[in-house]
């Protein structure tokens, strides 16, 4: 099984980011779908003509964390059909009350708030219909935009989250954001507004500020010097030598293994986790950031993500974003798309540890 990436740029006005080109599930069975339509007021989405994509691009990378094995694919088109959704990941398509440079009073908050997680709910059911099209093309080889890789990823735990929170924006909408300030988890990622993801990522880089003084001590530990982090060549040559063993997910010890999850914000690290839970976790987000950074490259996606997508893909990168500015996020995130293009992501992340607050 092969899994093949293709820029989806040529049918979006804003890049290969609003890559809108998903595929009906049919998922939802019809008494799920006749409670979401009580709930939301979402019915079965129109059916416009598909538009067929010009340019199909051609990178080829496996994806551990989906199951999927690496083998060489050749060019082909892809599949026709019609589009089911027009849900989008990359760009905010919805007004986001929470978004900086706002002046609204408080009905217009509370207004905005409803609003957005009725779209939020509307855009999830889209995602759910698309997401069990976008396994099978999948599973066939077809190729993904970094969208739908989005919605893959993120679509089995919002389903998970869908009746819950659904029942949130029937009966109580006005207490949605106390409830979501007390039990964050019930929240569908659809629903996540720019400022819940700011003050997450301002939690998880406290955090990760800590974890580097403990990696600074630790590959000093080892003889290597922390500024040598900061080069590219050099950091290159380390990973080739493999000095340290920090540079493999295989060759890390429990101790590593921990800091390094710890620090890309991989759930929680308990005692019951045995060293092969962590490495198998490890090794799964980091085929995954590669295969996401694969699509940013190939879509030029990263100048056309919306701030609260910005903010996630640095997180996820374990990207400094507290106090940053979207143009700083967005360079930042650039640099490490291009470091990506010729060392592993391991390397990269240790360069983050030793060298937290510093630019990549």
């Amino acid at each position: 099984m092969s899994l093949r990436l293709v820029s989806s740029r040529p049918v979006s006005v804003h890049g290969a980011a609003r890559s809108r080109l998903l595929w009906s599930a049919g998922t939802l069975s019809s008494q799920q779908q006749r409670a979401f339509t009580l709930l939301s007021g979402v019915s079965q989405p129109q059916r416009p003509q598909h538009r067929q994509l010009l340019n199909n691009y051609t990178a080829i990378i496996g994806s551990r964390s989906m199951g999927i094995h690496t083998s060489v694919a050749s060019r082909s088109p892809w599949p026709t059909g019609p589009v089911d959704t027009n849900a989008t990941i990359a760009v905010e398509t919805r007004a986001d009350p929470t978004l900086p440079g706002q002046t609204l009073t408080l009905f217009q908050k509370v207004k905005g708030f409803i609003s957005f997680y009725k779209g939020g709910l509307k855009e999830l059911v889209s995602n759910i219909k698309a997401a069990s099209k976008i396994k099978d093309r999948l599973a066939a080889g077809s190729p993904v935009s970094r969208d739908e890789l989005q919605i893959h990823r993120r679509t089995p735990a919002d389903k998970l989250r869908l009746v819950p929170f659904g029942f949130l924006v029937v009966v109580i909408p006005e207490l949605i954001p106390l409830t979501i300030f007390l039990f964050p988890g019930v929240c569908p990622s659809t629903c996540v507004t720019y400022g819940q993801v700011a003050k997450m990522a301002a939690k998880s880089d406290a955090t990760r500020m800590s974890l580097h003084a403990r990696a600074v001590a630790r590959i000093e530990g080892l003889g290597l010097a922390p500024a040598a982090f900061a080069d590219a060549k050099s950091l290159a040559d380390m990973a080739q030598d493999g000095r340290g063993g920090i540079f493999d997910v295989d060759s890390l010890v429990r101790d590593d293994l921990q800091l390094v999850c710890r620090f890309l914000g991989l759930g929680k690290i308990g005692l019951v986790n045995s060293e092969a839970q962590l490495r198998a976790r490890l090794a799964a987000h980091l085929e995954y950031i590669r295969t996401d950074d694969q699509l940013l490259l190939a879509e030029q996606a990263v100048d056309c993500l919306g701030l609260t997508e910005l903010y996630r893909a640095c997180q996820e990168r374990a990207i400094p974003s507290s106090g940053r500015s979207g143009e700083q996020l967005r360079a930042s995130l650039r640099a490490w798309t291009e470091m990506t293009r010729d060392l592993p992501v391991l390397p990269i992340v240790w360069s983050r540890l030793a060298l937290f607050n510093q630019p990549i």
